[in-house]
C-alpha cells in the first residue's frame, strides 16, 4: 500500500484541526490530541483493542460525501469511515502494522489527508447507538415508518410516472440497497428504469446495475428481493460491477474535478 496521502484541506484549515482520540475500552477519550498521544495509543493497541481518531468537522470530499474517522484495530486492520449520500461506509484493509497506522492517523490529524485506498474493501456500517433498520426514500423524502406494501406502492408510483426514483435500504441477510430511477424518452412509447442493486456480502459486496423496460419484470424482481432475499436472475443487459471501486470513485470524485481545473 502506498503511504501517499491526498490533501483535502490545504492551508489554514489544515493547521487548525479539531479531533477526538478514543480507545475501545473507554479508558481514554480526549480532544487534546497530539501526534505523540496518537502514537502512544497505537503502540498500546494490545491493551486498547482499538484506537479511533474522529474529526469533529468531517472532511467534505464532494457534495454528499465526507470522511469523519480513521480507526485502527488490534487485529491489524484499519478503516477510513465515510458518510456518502446518507450511507455510513468504511474503506478498510488488514495487515497494517503500528508504524504505518500511526503515520496514516498522524497525516489525517496534521493535514486532514487520507491514505491511498486503492484495493481496500468497502463495507456498510451502522453507528453503535443505532439499530440497523430498513429505510425507504422516494424523490428525496424519507419514510420513517413503512411496510412492504409501501415499497411496492413506491415502485408503482414510479411506473405510473408519479415519482421519479426510490431507494430501498434493507437489512435482511447481509443487508443492501436497491435504487430504481425512471427515465422517460420522448422517442420511446414507454419509460425505462435504471436499477442499481448492492448486497453487503463480506468480504466483497455484490453489485448489479442495468436498464429495464419491462415493468412486470421489475415488479417480479423487487418481490423476489424483498420476500426471498434472492438476487435477480442474470440478464444479458445487466452489469455486475465492483462495489468497492464504485464507492471509491464516488468518494474520490473530487480528484477528477481537481484535474479538470488544472
Amino acid at each position: 500500500m502506498s503511504n501517499e496521502s491526498r490533501s483535502i484541506f490545504p492551508g489554514i484549515k489544515a493547521r487548525k484541526p479539531q479531533y477526538v482520540l478514543g480507545t475501545e475500552n473507554g479508558t481514554r477519550r480526549t480532544s487534546n490530541v497530539t501526534e505523540e498521544k496518537i502514537r502512544d495509543a497505537i503502540d498500546d493497541i494490545e491493551d486498547n483493542v482499538a484506537v479511533y481518531l474522529e474529526k469533529c468537522v468531517p472532511v467534505v470530499l464532494v457534495r454528499y460525501a465526507e470522511a469523519y474517522s480513521i480507526d485502527y484495530y488490534k487485529d491489524g486492520s484499519i478503516a477510513v469511515c465515510f458518510r456518502v449520500n446518507g450511507y455510513m461506509l468504511r474503506m478498510w484493509r488488514s495487515d497494517i502494522d503500528c508504524d504505518m497506522a500511526a503515520d496514516i492517523m498522524c497525516n489525517f490529524f496534521r493535514t486532514a489527508s487520507l491514505p491511498d485506498m486503492t484495493g481496500w474493501h468497502c463495507q456498510k456500517i451502522f453507528p453503535e447507538q443505532e439499530t440497523p433498520e430498513s429505510k425507504l426514500c422516494v424523490d428525496g423524502e424519507d419514510f420513517r415508518y413503512f411496510d412492504m406494501a409501501d415499497v411496492f406502492c413506491a415502485l408503482e408510483n414510479i411506473i405510473e410516472g408519479k415519482s421519479l426514483w426510490m431507494l430501498y435500504d434493507f437489512t435482511k441477510g447481509d443487508g443492501g440497497y436497491v435504487n430504481i430511477r425512471r427515465r422517460d424518452n420522448d422517442a420511446a412509447p414507454t419509460a425505462v428504469y435504471k436499477v442499481e442493486y448492492v448486497r453487503w456480502t463480506e468480504p466483497s459486496p455484490i453489485g448489479f446495475r442495468g436498464v429495464v423496460s419491462d415493468a412486470g419484470l421489475l415488479r417480479s424482481w423487487l418481490w423476489s428481493l424483498i420476500e426471498g432475499e434472492r438476487l435477480p436472475d442474470p440478464l444479458s443487459c445487466w452489469e455486475e460491477f465492483d462495489v468497492n471501486n464504485h464507492f471509491e470513485r464516488l468518494v474520490f470524485r473530487f480528484l477528477d474535478n481537481d484535474k479538470n481545473q488544472e
